[in-house]
């Protein structure tokens, strides 16, 4: 009876160790005409547990430690078993001492291609395309995590962004993973392509002073905190003048931009006017948004 009480505590604590992340999925099929449309319930399950239950990250992690992230996948053509779908994908963390969760990741990729039958296990391997959902599902994992890590180490997502590289690598010749394919630049191919790239170093840098000497010490010192972003942003001016319109930028400021709003919009008038100049440099379509900063 202890041997099985034992046994019983060992896979609780194996299954609580392997959440490496907190995967919300939503699959939306309100666009499709199908008679049975239990196979989109069953898809959104299985996506929910092969993202949730797969030990991602090498070392442990702690339940309060798992990766906030979200996947909604809205299917916009469906035969027996293909699929074709556009998705949102964002990711959170928390900021120390605090309950408020400052978003990471917050990108739309409309290029999603996939097989998959009801009740088929999903199968997957790091360094093959086996199986087209699997495939897709590991490669924004992978780039989630890498980016979660480097904002709390300088280049602390290099093992995952290669891990996700990998992937892309092995999907390359599939509809949707090219480089020609989608809206261009800013499709896969190249958005790990960015995420490796030497010359976008400054951008990873950036999201480390942003994270960890500036939201992370806002409640203790404010000004502090501010000036730390504002140099972040700083970083990143120096790439994009160089290599402007690239995804990784779009990323960011997607994900970022709303957030940005709110931290300067509380600064002084000097910090406040520089921040308004300054993002619509960087994010130029949206200058009318960072005027609000001075409402």
């Amino acid at each position: 009876m202890k041997y099985i009480v034992f046994l019983l505590i060992f896979a609780l604590s194996v299954s609580t160790y392997a959440q490496d992340l907190q995967c919300n999925v939503q699959v939306n099929s309100d666009n499709i005409q199908a008679s049975n449309k239990a196979i989109f319930e069953d898809l959104q399950n299985a996506i929910t547990q092969f993202m949730n239950q797969r030990k991602w990250i090498s070392d442990k992690v702690q339940p309060q430690e798992k990766i906030n992230c979200n996947f909604v996948i809205n299917i916009t053509a469906f035969n027996i078993d293909q699929f074709a779908a556009e998705v949102s994908i964002t990711s959170s963390r928390p900021v120390y001492g605090t309950s408020y969760n400052t978003p990471v990741f917050n990108h739309f990729d409309q290029e999603w291609y996939f097989q998959y039958a009801q009740f088929q296990s999903l199968d997957f391997q790091e360094n093959a395309n086996v199986m087209q959902l699997t495939t897709l599902l590991a490669f924004y994992a992978n780039i989630i995590i890498g980016v979660d890590f480097d904002t709390y180490a300088l280049d602390g997502g290099s093992t995952f962004y290669n891990k996700a590289l990998q992937l892309r690598n092995a999907a390359q010749n599939t509809n949707g993973w090219g480089p020609s394919d989608g809206k261009g630049n800013r499709n896969k191919y190249y958005v790990i392509d960015q995420l490796l790239d030497d010359r976008y170093k400054p951008l990873r840098t950036s999201l480390y002073q942003y994270h960890m000497k500036g939201m992370d010490v806002f409640k203790d010192d404010n000004d502090i905190a501010r000036k730390q972003i504002y140099e972040s942003l700083e970083k990143i001016r120096t790439v994009q003048e160089r290599l402007p319109n690239s995804v990784i930028f779009k990323i960011f400021f997607n994900t970022k931009r709303q957030e940005l709003i709110n931290i300067f919009s509380k600064a002084d008038a000097g910090l406040q006017n520089r921040a308004i100049e300054l993002l619509g440099k960087l994010d130029p379509s949206n200058l009318n948004n960072y005027e609000k900063i001075k409402q």
